[in-house]
């Protein structure tokens, strides 16, 4: 990247979403605007600040920081929740990512994968020859 700047916001004047959570930054509330130059061009985005702390704490996670890499935390996987409920509480919160809603995801991608084990299974014993 040839060019990034970050600026904090005092007092946005338009509300818009945050490119972190999704959630408005309204009319009055702080924020951290961000611009910068890329592979892709040119490209600006408004965050609340804790928004853009979890999203750097994402890529550091994965080791994602070249620009074509760069993971936004909207792209983040359900396995890495517990990691932004505990570093970062107030974008899991805005993102109503909760400790009850990933044993959820989690009990259900179990059911899932049983579910296909045991398709994958009936296949395996109806092609093996008798």
């Amino acid at each position: 990247m040839s060019f990034y700047n970050e600026r904090t916001v005092k007092s946005v004047r338009k509300a818009r979403g945050c490119e972190g959570c999704g959630v408005r930054i309204e009319v009055g509330e702080t924020a951290l605007g961000c611009a910068g130059l890329g592979y892709d061009g040119f490209w600006s985005a408004i965050y609340h600040h804790e928004c853009r702390k979890a999203e750097e704490g994402l890529n550091k996670l994965h080791d994602t920081w070249r620009g074509d890499e760069w993971m936004p935390l909207s792209d983040m996987e359900w396995e890495d929740w517990p990691w932004l409920i505990e570093d970062h509480p107030a974008a899991a919160a805005r993102m109503k990512i909760t400790t009850e809603r990933f044993e959820e995801v989690q009990a259900e991608q179990e059911r899932v994968r049983k579910a296909w084990a045991e398709i994958d299974a009936r296949r395996r014993a109806e092609s093996t020859p008798s």
